[in-house]
């Protein structure tokens, strides 16, 4: 993870402070207003109206910079963020500060920790939320299996998540078209062309795209999906856009009017060419019942 500057902080009810303009990586959800409207806040609404009822008991693994557990406590939840990574923790931290609580604020408290060796009591969580980390957990039979323990009886699992392996090569196809017409059209600098002849770019791409995701031993979608209908009571899938993301957070000379346009776009057409199965999803949203 790259080092976070002092000064950051992702709060969704102050996005102009949240832009992450320098050092995001592609798939930053705070490098445009744009992207933090249509990926995390987005996010944020999905859980609100899956959740059952007020001030649950909500424990959120792989938090990160902590922006949906902050939501979710002041919405009046009882919310516990959990993450490995200290460093983000600091910024998790530093935006639960930045601004005066609430009215009605539940409670937070961030640990760090792997949830295998985090002890709590069992049947001590109404919901367990686990967002954009599932991909990277290891042993996940045994780590949803904990998960459903720490879950009171009829507690909610919600996961959204990301499924690298479902990048055939139509999804690629279209990915390389985009990143490509933004590069000719002056509104990206990086070319994704590494070759005259597109059909061997576009592998190219793809052959990155897996060499990168073998690298970090990312957890597959049938392994996810599998362990997830195992352990839990199905309530809800989908399958959601996530290309969006990646391929918006390189333009960089728009207007914000063509920013705004371009990644609403980007978002829409993928949501279509997903349903009309032309192109694979590689974003999926779970929620189960223990």
């Amino acid at each position: 993870m790259q080092e976070k500057p002092g000064n950051i902080i992702a709060d969704l009810r102050y996005p102009l402070e949240s832009l992450q303009r320098e050092g995001a990586e592609r798939w930053s959800q705070w490098h445009m207003l744009p992207i933090i409207e249509l990926s995390a806040l987005d996010t944020y609404h999905f859980v609100k109206a899956t959740l059952p009822r007020p001030h649950l008991k909500i424990l959120e693994i792989g938090c990160g910079n902590g922006y949906l557990s902050l939501e979710l406590a002041r919405d009046g939840h009882d919310v516990t963020g959990l993450d490995t990574s200290q460093e983000i923790l600091t910024v998790a931290e530093r935006t639960r500060h930045a601004h005066p609580l609430t009215s009605g604020f539940g409670t937070l408290t961030y640990v760090c920790a792997d949830i295998q060796d985090w002890h709590a009591p069992e049947g001590c969580m109404d919901v367990v939320i686990v967002n954009r980390a599932l991909h990277h957990l290891p042993h996940l039979p045994a780590t949803l299996s904990k998960i459903k323990r720490l879950l009171r009886k009829d507690g909610q699992f919600l996961c959204q998540d990301y499924a690298y392996d479902r990048f055939d090569e139509l999804t690629a196809s279209w990915l390389y078209a985009m990143q490509r017409v933004l590069f000719l059209s002056g509104l990206a600098q990086a070319d994704p062309a590494t070759s005259a002849d597109e059909a061997r770019s576009i592998q190219d791409l793809r052959t990155t795209w897996f060499q990168r995701s073998l690298l970090h031993q990312l957890n597959r979608s049938d392994e996810m999906l599998h362990a997830c209908r195992a352990t839990f009571e199905e309530l809800h899938f989908s399958w959601v856009p996530y290309l969006f993301v990646y391929i918006g957070n390189a333009i960089h000379t728009a207007s914000a009017e063509q920013e705004r346009a371009c990644i609403t776009f980007l978002r829409n057409m993928e949501q279509y060419l997903i349903e009309r199965a032309s192109i694979q999803a590689v974003g999926f949203r779970f929620v189960g019942h223990a």
